[in-house]
């Protein structure tokens, strides 16, 4: 059984403080992504520290993880820009990379250019020339 793999794809990275990730997805879901993926972190910074009482407190991150074409690249990434207004300090970071295969999406028919795995293997074998 043939498997389908995306290609062509990017990957946008946006950290933002605990509590944003799922405006994060709003905004990438207004601009036409299919959603996004939450993991959790924290900051380390110099300017990421803050005191309560007199203790030290690591700031909480969400990072959101967000698979869209390249072609929804900048309009993925202006959409998060404006509804969170990361452009003022402390509001967090965006930035995308490129991901040239992809295996295992729910929605990867969605996506501009899908391959059958057994097609894509044998372009992976054949002679590079």
């Amino acid at each position: 059984m043939d498997k389908p793999v995306a290609l062509n794809l990017e990957m946008i990275v946006t950290i933002v403080d605990r509590g944003m990730g799922e405006e994060v997805i709003d905004h990438s879901k207004k601009a036409g992504a299919n959603g996004g993926t939450i993991l959790h972190g924290r900051g380390t910074g110099a300017h990421e520290k803050a005191k309560f009482f007199g203790l030290e407190i690591d700031p909480e991150k969400d990072i959101v993880i967000t698979l869209v074409p390249d072609s929804l690249t900048a309009e993925v990434m202006n959409e998060i820009s404006r509804g969170i207004k990361i452009d003022k300090p402390g509001n967090g970071i965006c930035f995308a990379i490129d991901i040239s295969k992809v295996v295992g999406i729910t929605a990867i028919n969605s996506y501009r250019q899908v391959v059958e795995m057994d097609t894509f293997l044998d372009n992976e074998d054949s002679p590079k020339g």
